[in-house]
């Protein structure tokens, strides 16, 4: 992730900018002035600086020379904020004369300056370098919808796990599954479309109106039903997420805001579930609106305490009885009682930065239940979900170690859960935070196994305890032989090094069967329970063999 550091005076401008660029996932460092900019600069090593030009302490000129010459790798861009009462033309010239690489007049629209930001992403020594600019892209896009009769299909795609595939393989076989992606995309599309390439695992597509059946084409541009590629020595199932935008006739918006629309719809595409495509509509830019609306509440419910947790058993399928619980988050909007899917909040919390602070609160409240079961009798132990933020706080492991002592928990009873892209994607610097948990008697639970890259080999490489099938995977057992297959490969891997398996999302009682016939460790899910209060654990655990007999009859 690029760390962005923002030097602004005004914080209005500042607060609105730096929510901007954390929703288009860049890591945000903000300072007020030029000293705590330059500061920064030295401690936490940006790549890219967004400077104010009313920012108190220097120059304009004088910050890009100090901070390029405090930046660890020698480099930095740098773009100017310009104030809003001088002439346009004349400022950004002396801006780059003054040694900015770009320059962008205030008030700015957010995609402009993430648009700006991006480019100058692309410039940074060492980071992959795009096919085509993005003026370029604009120019040659906008020329071919010119010469197509309406409707026009507008996709922007995006593959997903390529920032995996380059931390784990290298940026050369990104580059390689990008050239045997973007040959599929080819192969797939009507003679009559056009394909720009852009970034390796990005493109954007034009279908013409006439494209036979262009929903089943879309699903198969995004992965489904398309076989494993062979990249280097491995063979990866290439998927990727789609934002569609519908051009009719009588429509003529702006190159720039039909990009920027499918750009939209692509945010919306990646939070939901396979096949990945999102349709853009008008709905989508209200939804943008209500989504920075929802950061300012949920910022005002973390500090009001109006978060609470909710516990889904987690059962031996051997025996039934209950052998973990999982920590899950609820939220109701204070206005309307609604309650938010803890998807969608979990994502507009990370957008908005404040998934680290959620996931902190969670990991305190979860101990506290933990030790209020444990003082009543109960050892159960609570699995609770870390996301990649905490790990780069630095201070993790401290964190832990603060709730479980303030909660006089042993931390036996405590799981933590890590998303597997999380491991693959942030290795180095996650091992040895669990390397360090799992020495104060923390288990470590790799969360949504079968989703990722990484595969099996992920196993061998970190201090695992449990492995969780995603319920994407369980939702198709029994399934076909490849299904099956798949599991039972994940099932015996995990046997010859100790990690005990779980099932996520068992609703069936035919997956029950098939997960008991195989001899699987644990399994949750609604066939087994819906989550619940804390308060109401203790008696599920006392009454599960009837609750659980209840569920069996009922699906039978």
């Amino acid at each position: 992730m690029t760390r962005v550091l923002l030097v602004e005076s005004e914080p209005a401008t500042r607060d609105r900018l730096a929510l901007a660029l954390r929703k288009a996932r860049f890591e945000v460092r903000s300072a007020s002035d030029a000293e705590n900019g330059l500061k920064c600069v030295a401690e936490e090593h940006p790549e890219i600086a967004l400077f104010g030009t009313c920012a108190v302490g220097m120059s304009l000129a004088e910050f890009c020379g100090a901070a390029r010459a405090a930046a660890a790798s020698g480099h930095m861009q740098v773009i100017a904020l310009l104030s809003s009462d001088v002439t346009a033309a004349t400022a950004i010239r002396a801006a780059l004369l003054a040694g900015a690489d770009d320059a962008l007049p205030l008030p700015t629209d957010p995609l402009e300056l993430i648009e700006a930001v991006r480019a100058q992403e692309r410039r940074i020594p060492g980071s992959v370098p795009t096919t085509i600019t993005g003026a370029s892209v604009h120019e040659a896009i906008e020329s071919a919808l010119a010469s197509m009769q309406r409707p026009v299909l507008v996709v922007t795609l995006e593959l997903e796990d390529a920032g995996a595939i380059a931390s784990i393989e290298g940026c050369e076989t990104l580059r390689a599954l990008d050239e045997v992606w973007r040959a599929r995309i080819r192969a797939l599309i009507p003679e009559q479309a056009f394909l720009f390439a852009k970034a390796p695992g990005e493109a954007i597509a034009l279908l013409p109106g006439s494209t036979p059946q262009p929903r089943t084409l879309l699903a198969a541009l995004g992965g489904t039903g398309q076989p494993a590629e062979p990249i280097g020595a491995i063979d990866m199932r290439i998927r990727a997420a789609l934002g569609v935008v519908e051009l009719t006739a009588g429509e003529t918006p702006s190159i720039e805001q039909t990009l920027a629309r499918s750009k939209q719809a692509l945010r919306l595409a990646r939070h939901g579930p396979q096949p990945r495509i999102n349709f853009y509509d008008a709905a989508d830019a209200t939804r943008a609106l209500n989504d920075l609306q929802l950061a300012t509440m949920l910022q005002h419910a973390l500090e009001d305490g109006k978060f609470r947790l909710v516990y889904q058993p987690k059962v031996s399928i051997a025996t039934g009885a209950t052998v973990g619980t999982e920590a899950l988050i609820r939220w109701k909007l204070p206005t309307t009682g609604e309650s938010i899917a803890p998807t969608r909040l979990l994502a507009i919390a990370e957008d908005a930065g404040l998934l680290d602070e959620i996931g902190g609160w969670a990991l305190r409240e979860a101990c506290r239940q933990c030790s209020a079961w444990s003082l009543a009798g109960m050892d159960i132990p609570v699995s609770v979900n870390l996301a990649a933020s905490q790990f780069r706080r630095g201070d993790l492991v401290d964190a832990v170690r603060l709730a479980l002592s303030e909660t006089a928990l042993p931390g036996r009873l405590l799981t933590v859960e890590v998303q597997e892209g999380v491991l693959v994607q942030e290795g180095p610097l996650v091992r040895p935070q669990l390397e360090a948990l799992r020495i104060n008697g923390v288990r470590i639970s790799v969360d949504d196994f079968g989703t990722g890259v990484a595969g099996i080999a992920v196993l061998r490489q970190f201090p695992i305890d449990e492995l969780k099938i995603d319920q994407s995977v369980i939702a198709r057992l029994p399934g076909t032989a490849d299904d099956r297959a798949m599991v039972d490969t994940a099932l015996r891997h995990a046997r010859q090094l100790n990690i005990d398996c779980v099932a996520e999302g068992v609703e069936s009682a035919a997956q029950w069967a098939f997960l008991a016939e195989h001899g699987w460790h644990a399994a949750q899910g609604w066939h087994i329970s819906h989550p619940m209060a804390g308060t109401s654990i203790p008696g599920f655990v006392r009454n599960e063999p009837d609750a659980l007999a209840a569920s069996r009859r009922a699906d039978a």
